[in-house]
C-alpha cells in the first residue's frame, strides 16, 4: 500500500466512493430504506410480541380495548396516573383499530396487528427521511445521516412499544407533514399526529419552523420573517391552521363528551418533578439523540457567528421546550424524541455551512450513534435488547403460538 493509498483510506475516501456509487444505482433510496429497516429490526426487539404470551391481554390492557369500542367515552380505567387515563384525546389509533376491526377476537391478541402496522411504517419513514435530507444535501451525506438516525431511539420506537404508546405513528405523521408539498395532505397528517399523542402538538413548532425556513431559503433576519409570507398558500400557514383546528376540536370534545386528561404531580405530569428528573436522569437528554447532538451544536455555533442570533435563539428555545415537556413526565426518551424535527433543521443549517467537511462530520455522527447502545430512560435506564439476542423472549412467544 502506497502512502497516497493509506492517506485516502485514513480519510475514508474509499467509503465515500462506495456510497457514491451506491447512490448512483436505481432506486437507491428504496434499497437503503429496506436495508436499514432490517438493521433496526435485528437490533430492536419488538416487545409487543409479548402480548401473544399474555393469557388475557383484554384484562391487562383493557383501557385500549375500551377506547376502541367507545372512542369518545370519558371512562377512565385504573387510577388517574395510569396510561389508560391519559389517552382521552388520543383518538387516531383507536379509530384506526376500530375501522380495521382489530382487537375484536375473543382473546384480543389480534391487537398485535396494530403494532405490526406501526413497525412496517418504519420503511416509508426512512424513505421519507432520505428524500427530505436529499432535497438539500448531497446523496452521500444523506446516507450517512439516515443510517445515523436508524441507530437511535427515533427508529427503535417503531418496534419498541408494548404499552400502546404508538409514538412511531405520530413520528410518521409528523414526517409526512414535513415531506408533503400538498397543503391538504399536510393538514390531515399533522392533525392525525396531534390526536395520536399530545406531544406532537409541541412538535408542530419545529414543523412550522421547518416549512418556514424552506420557504425563506433557511434565513430569518427579523421578527417579520417568523410569520408566513402568504396566509393561505404557504405550507407554514397550514401548520398554524392545524394548531387552531386541534385546539377547537379538543375544546369541543371536552364540552360535548366530557373528555379530560389528568395532570398534577400525583399522576406524573407536572413541572414540579423536573428538578428530581434532572438530578437522577439527566443522561436521558444525551441518550435520546446520541450523535445527532453534534450537528445541532454546530448549527447553533454557525448561526451565532453569522449573527443570526434570532434563529439560534428559536432553535434553543424550541429544544428547551421539548426538554421541559419530557422531564415533566417520567417517560423521558419517548417524550423528548418528539423533538426530532428540530434536529433535521439543525442538520440542514450545519450541512449547508460545512460543505467541505460535511461528510467527515456526519461520519463522526454516524459512528457515535452506532457505538452508543440505544437506551430508553424512564424510571430507570433500559438498554433496548436486540432481536438477534432475545432468544428467551422469542422462545416464549413461539410457545404461546
Amino acid at each position: 500500500m502506497t502512502f497516497k493509498e493509506f492517506y485516502q483510506l485514513a480519510h475514508f475516501d474509499y467509503l465515500y466512493l462506495y456510497i457514491e456509487r451506491f447512490t448512483q444505482s436505481r432506486f437507491w433510496q428504496v434499497k437503503l430504506s429496506l436495508v436499514l429497516f432490517g438493521f433496526v429490526f435485528l437490533t430492536t426487539y419488538p416487545n409487543y410480541l409479548d402480548i401473544l404470551a399474555d393469557p388475557a391481554p383484554r384484562t391487562t390492557f383493557d383501557y385500549f380495548y375500551q377506547k376502541v369500542e367507545s372512542p369518545l367515552s370519558p371512562a377512565v380505567v385504573g387510577h388517574t396516573g395510569s396510561h389508560g387515563a391519559k389517552i382521552a384525546f388520543r383518538l387516531t389509533i383507536p379509530l384506526l383499530a376500530k375501522v380495521l376491526r382489530i382487537g375484536w377476537t375473543v382473546t384480543g391478541k389480534d391487537v398485535v396487528l396494530v403494532f405490526l402496522l406501526q413497525s412496517l411504517l418504519l420503511f416509508p419513514f426512512l424513505l421519507l427521511l432520505t428524500r427530505i435530507v436529499n432535497r438539500h444535501l448531497d446523496a452521500v451525506s444523506t446516507v450517512l445521516f439516515t443510517v445515523a438516525c436508524s441507530a437511535t431511539y427515533l427508529a427503535s420506537a417503531f418496534f419498541w412499544d408494548y404499552h400502546f404508546w404508538f409514538d412511531a405513528y405520530a413520528f410518521f405523521f409528523l414526517l409526512m407533514g414535513m415531506y408533503l408539498r400538498n397543503r391538504i395532505g399536510i393538514f390531515i397528517f399533522l392533525l392525525m399526529a396531534c390526536f395520536t399523542d399530545e406531544r406532537a402538538v409541541i412538535a408542530l413548532l419545529s414543523v412550522y419552523l421547518f416549512h418556514l425556513l424552506e420557504e425563506s431559503n433557511f434565513t430569518i433576519s427579523g421578527f417579520r420573517d417568523l410569520f408566513p409570507r402568504s396566509s393561505i398558500r404557504s405550507r407554514s400557514s397550514i401548520v398554524l391552521l392545524v394548531v387552531v383546528s386541534y385546539v377547537l376540536i379538543r375544546l369541543w370534545l371536552t364540552t360535548a363528551y366530557n373528555l379530560r386528561t389528568p395532570s398534577g404531580e400525583n399522576v406524573g405530569v407536572s413541572l414540579s418533578i423536573i428538578p428530581f428528573q434532572l438530578k437522577h436522569r439527566l443522561i436521558g437528554i444525551l441518550f435520546t439523540f446520541e450523535g445527532l447532538w453534534i450537528p445541532f451544536l454546530l448549527s447553533i455555533i454557525v448561526l451565532i457567528l453569522r449573527k443570526q442570533k434570532l434563529l439560534a435563539g428559536i432553535l434553543l428555545a424550541t429544544l428547551l421546550l421539548h426538554i421541559v415537556v419530557a422531564y415533566s413526565v417520567y417517560d423521558i426518551t419517548r417524550s423528548l424524541t418528539y423533538g426530532f424535527p428540530i434536529f433535521f433543521i439543525a442538520l440542514l443549517i450545519a450541512g449547508k455551512s460545512f460543505e467541505r467537511d460535511r461528510r467527515h462530520i456526519l461520519l463522526i455522527v454516524l459512528l457515535c450513534c452506532l457505538v452508543v447502545p440505544t437506551h430508553y430512560v424512564i424510571y430507570n435506564i433500559i438498554q433496548i435488547p436486540w432481536t438477534i439476542t432475545a432468544y428467551d423472549e422469542l422462545k416464549l412467544v413461539m410457545k404461546s403460538l
